[in-house]
């Protein structure tokens, strides 16, 4: 029975891969065949869950020493809702660390708890950060020579609220560069930051 799940195994990943490298050829409108190279996985990850927030503020997943984070999230504790129930709060970071080593989350009044996940130093990839957009634009976070985006994320650096303190914005763009060299991000009112993972 083991050795019919390792077929069935192999041929879905094989099958993954053909879809990947079709999607890929049509997404670019080419009829060359695509040509793809893998990297051995990661010998260890760890997964981090941060702290509960306190409302509004920042939570962070702090890699252990000698790690590096390669991807995260975040987990809603609580999130703000109008006296009716719909929800006025906002999202304004998920990212990771500037120095490489965690991820951060953090809500515009609700309780958010990040999650890292942390891989051994040497096989982290690099942080790249954005500038700061001006209002309703994006940030460009580019990554250095010779290694190309594997994730990313965004830090909002201020965000829109009506009067009663209910969100006026949302993210629209939090996504690869289309040259797979960088990660953008964008709000629909206010100002942001992206900041990339680079391998």
């Amino acid at each position: 029975m083991l050795h019919v799940k390792k077929h069935r195994f192999t041929a879905c990943v094989a099958a993954a891969v053909l879809v990947g490298v079709g999607a890929a050829a049509v997404g670019g409108m080419t009829t060359a065949s695509a040509q793809t190279t893998s990297k051995a996985p990661v010998s260890q990850a760890e997964i981090v869950v941060g702290p509960i927030s306190e409302p509004g503020s920042p939570s962070v997943a702090q890699c252990p020493d000698g790690m590096g984070v390669i991807n995260g999230g975040y987990n809603s504790s609580s999130f703000s809702q109008s006296n009716g129930g719909e929800p006025y709060d906002g999202i304004v970071a998920s990212a990771p660390l500037g120095h490489g080593k965690g991820w951060v989350a953090q809500l515009m009044s609700g309780r958010a708890q990040a999650r890292a996940v942390c891989v051994p130093a040497s096989e982290a990839p690099q942080v790249a950060v954005g500038p700061t957009s001006g209002e309703h634009e994006d940030s460009d976070a580019r990554c250095p020579d010779g290694t190309s985006v594997i994730g990313g994320g965004y830090i909002a650096a201020s965000w829109s609220r009506n009067g009663w303190g209910e969100s006026q914005d949302e993210v629209t763009a939090n996504a690869p560069i289309r040259d797979g060299k960088g990660w953008y991000a964008r709000q629909f009112a206010a100002r942001v930051q992206a900041r990339a993972l680079c391998s």
